[in-house]
């Protein structure tokens, strides 16, 4: 292949993960699909620059309709129809064209593939098992390189890993707090549980069983809330074997440090089995938060494949989806910003930039293991989509109550059977500091500028503190930053029934109603603890960021109830 035939995608190069080794070449016969993501006909409005929007209220705001946005901002016709003519004259099945999706998905041989996009495809050996990867970068024919934007399926590696930290050991002390003691302590609007709202929720794997749902809102007495899955690139709602399941959550209460370290060099097969068990955890979790604590709203979950491209289609599908029409969007999954490339950070966070336009919140976890992270080489690192300056970014604290009061609440940093587990959280290496982070008292990135910092908000994550949940067939707790996403999903769909406009974008307005000097507060900032790295203290930190709702007084501010914003005050 002559390379002038081509032009290389800035920023494609692969990153393998760490710790994995080559096996050999791909068979060049296998069939795949591949998604050629193209340009927006007419660039998304960048809502994260726009410093007026900090002043102006839900009700005060216009947001596009899903009919709007792809007439105004999906792809041009003539750049998808380029797309296709390219796929027939090589001899590729089109699957699907999206315009509001800004793709199409392509279907052929490996080999055929590898020659359209001047790539090697082999395979890689990992401990999360056998993946497809390439050499180098991505190049794209020349007849096409100017629409296209991004290339995603020519792989398979495992992207995301699931917020959900040693599920079920909270059952070991205290009993955990119920959800509606969790929306009491928080202090979610009374008159509004969600009704008329659509909370999407992004699952990566796992899957979950309908009696575990029966059996956890019969024993909180509610009915059980409207769920709905939708199908993405073929995946569905698959959980683990019900033996797995129990056998994983009844191990989890019990094991010490010695049987945790066993488990980490079990076989392949029993690994995959675990990380399935673990992801089912996950879905489970998420489903019974978000409707225990908004049991008005119908819940949309969207199963997808945890590859780039699985990631990439979930979202935006939930984003386009005209149906559902989902206002408030939970992602519990993420991966170090180290561990991704930058194409594909940029590509992700235009998805959520478009989400924003639409009006819609997405609630992002922070991850569970503190300002490292579990990065390769123990580097500070934040996760990403939740650097993303388009997302609401969720970190953890350890809540203590008595009665109907909070008592205290500090950053998440425990030790638990042997299993450390802390709030994510610390400064972006990709994305600037945004306009609304700028008197604030950010730290400087890894790389020395002044990034974008994470989290914005926080809730409880420390399994000692968490809510009940049930999962197969066992009772349990809720645990991780994982579950503080689907908190403040609910609480956003909640506000928005009050409301009766989406919320939508809400970081440069939260931002300035927590800089206000105002007795009347609407977050609680968490002024003690650290996460490895960073320390909590007085306004925003690198832990918990502005800190807890307090969801009245938050449904107050943004209705316009406690005056118009004022500038920011650091």
């Amino acid at each position: 292949m002559e390379r002038h035939t081509h032009v290389s995608i800035e920023g494609s190069e692969y990153v393998p993960i760490a710790g994995a080794t080559v096996a050999g070449p791909s068979g060049q016969e296998e069939r795949i699909q591949v998604t050629v993501v193209v340009h927006s006909r007419t660039p998304t409005p960048a809502l994260n620059e726009d410093r007026t929007l900090a002043k102006r209220l839900p009700r005060d705001r216009k947001h596009s309709t899903r009919e709007e946005f792809e007439t105004r901002f999906g792809a041009h016709s003539d750049d998808l129809r380029q797309i296709e003519d390219f796929a027939r004259a090589r001899g590729f099945k089109i699957i699907e064209t999206s315009a509001a999706r800004h793709c199409v998905v392509l279907e052929g041989l490996i080999g055929g593939f590898c020659e359209a996009f001047g790539v090697e495809m082999v395979e890689y050996e990992h401990e999360r098992g056998r993946h497809r990867g390439l050499t180098g970068g991505i190049q794209v024919p020349v007849e096409i390189g100017g629409v296209v934007r991004a290339v995603l399926g020519l792989d398979t590696r495992p992207f995301s890993s699931p917020h959900v930290h040693a599920p079920g050991v909270g059952m070991t002390g205290s009993a955990p707090f119920t959800p509606s003691e969790i929306a009491e302590l928080y202090r979610f609007p009374r008159h509004a549980d969600g009704t008329g709202q659509c909370i999407g929720v992004i699952e990566l794997g796992g899957g979950y069983y309908r009696e575990d749902l029966d059996t956890f809102f019969a024993s909180i007495k509610q009915p059980a809330p409207k769920i709905t899955d939708v199908s993405v690139s073929g995946a569905e709602n698959k959980p683990a074997n019900r033996g797995i399941l129990a056998g994983l959550m009844e191990f989890m209460n019990t094991a010490n440090e010695s049987e945790k370290e066993f488990l980490a060099h079990e076989s392949e097969a029993a690994q995959r089995k675990s990380e399935q068990a673990l992801n089912t955890v996950e879905t489970t979790m998420d489903i019974e938060l978000v409707g225990s604590l908004a049991p008005g709203a119908h819940i949309v979950v969207y199963f997808a494949p945890n590859t780039e491209q699985g990631i990439y289609h979930a979202l935006a599908t939930a984003i386009a989806d005209k149906q559902h029409r989902p206002s408030v969007i939970s992602l519990s999954w993420g991966e170090p910003e180290s561990a991704v490339s930058h194409l594909y950070m940029g590509l992700i966070d235009h998805v959520l930039k478009n989400a924003a336009s639409l009006g819609v919140t997405v609630c992002v976890s922070s991850g569970d293991y503190g300002a490292h992270n579990q990065s390769h080489g123990g580097e500070v690192s934040v996760n990403f989509p939740a650097s993303s300056p388009y997302v609401l970014s969720c970190g953890g604290t350890t809540l203590k109550a008595t009665g109907k009061e909070i008592e205290s609440e500090v950053v998440w940093n425990s030790v638990i059977h042997g299993m450390r587990g802390a709030s994510g959280g610390g400064v972006s290496h990709h994305f600037d500091r945004p306009h609304w982070q700028e008197n604030l008292d950010v730290p400087h990135s890894p790389t020395g500028k002044g990034g974008r910092g994470v989290p914005d908000v926080a809730g409880p994550a420390d399994p000692r503190s968490g809510c009940k949940i049930h999962i197969g067939g066992v009772d349990s707790v809720s645990c991780g930053t994982s579950a503080v996403a689907p908190l403040w999903a609910a609480l956003v769909a909640r506000l928005n029934h009050a409301l009766e406009k989406p919320a939508g974008y809400l970081n440069s307005l939260l931002y300035q109603l927590a800089g206000r000097n105002h007795e009347k507060g609407v977050l609680r900032p968490v002024t003690h603890g650290e996460n490895g790295v960073y320390h909590a203290g007085p306004g925003w930190n690198a832990c918990t960021g502005l800190g807890t709702p307090v969801g009245d007084r938050l449904l107050e501010a943004l209705a316009g109830e406690l005056g118009e914003a004022p500038a920011h005050q650091a």
